[in-house]
């Protein structure tokens, strides 16, 4: 019995995928898989059971080191950097003027790399914001604010222009004229277009050729576990018609000693 009670975890264990991404927010797992799918990765969404309201992407164990190469080259899951709304909740209750003017600041940043992030062929994007604290009587010798802005793209042709980058983050900042922003183009190749998978049939079911063996044990495993457990119920069900015929029997001879007796 102890035997059988192996044979289940080795099902599970054959069978099992691995989460490649995990405490993601939906619209994060959709891209990652988009992106795994896009390189022939069967991939899977579902709830991440370490984080509540989360998700996580799987694959199965064979495909993990494409899956992983995958999400590298595409900068995924993105980096989350914070917004104005994230770090303004943050800190003591009555934030110093300075302390309040950095978060502002860092938030901005966070809301700017989120919006060039989500332009389509952007991998990544750094916003660093220089912009010095006026004083309380608005002095106005006040130094001028400036941001330098680097943008990962896919591809020789980015997928937005410099001037077009000047203007999105000028217009976030007060004060701040598109001549002042500094941005770097930064350009990395195309991946090569993955390979067709050497895929294989076992009955009705595709699988890559490397999950043939895996999915044989799996399928023979299962095979066998219930094979062993209709021979247990048989040899139960014999039993318990043995133990229910020498009760008839034991009770058959009860009554005939007792007619005897009398």
């Amino acid at each position: 019995m102890r035997k059988l009670g192996v044979l289940p975890i080795l099902l599970l264990v054959a069978g099992c995928s691995v989460p490649v991404a995990s405490g993601l927010s939906e619209p994060d797992a959709n891209e990652v898989l988009v992106a795994l799918e896009g390189g022939n990765v069967a991939a899977a969404k579902e709830s991440d059971p370490t984080v509540e309201g989360r998700f996580r992407v799987t694959v199965s164990r064979d495909d993990a080191s494409a899956a992983i190469t995958i999400l590298q080259q595409n900068n995924l899951p993105p980096p989350q950097a914070p917004g104005v709304l994230d770090t303004l909740g943050e800190g003591s209750l009555v934030p110093s003027r300075t302390a309040e003017h950095a978060k502002l600041v860092a938030g901005t940043s966070g809301d700017l790399e989120r919006s060039l992030r989500a332009i389509g062929g952007v991998l990544d994007a750094r916003v660093h914001l220089a912009v010095p604290v006026k004083g309380p009587l608005g002095e106005e010798d006040t130094p001028t604010p400036t941001a330098s802005v680097l943008v990962r793209h896919r591809g020789a042709t980015p997928p937005i222009s410099a001037a077009d980058v000047q203007r999105l983050v000028s217009g976030a900042v007060p004060g701040l004229s598109e001549k002042n922003v500094s941005v770097v183009m930064s350009s990395t190749p195309e991946p090569p277009h993955p390979a067709e998978r050497d895929l294989a049939r076992f009955g009705p079911i595709t699988v890559t050729r490397s999950s043939m063996t895996p999915l044989r044990l799996l399928v023979g495993a299962a095979a066998l576990l219930n094979v062993v457990l209709i021979g247990l119920l048989v040899a139960l069900w014999a039993r318990i018609r043995k133990t229910q015929q020498e009760l008839a029997e034991t009770r058959l001879s009860a009554e005939a000693a007792q007619r005897d007796a009398r």
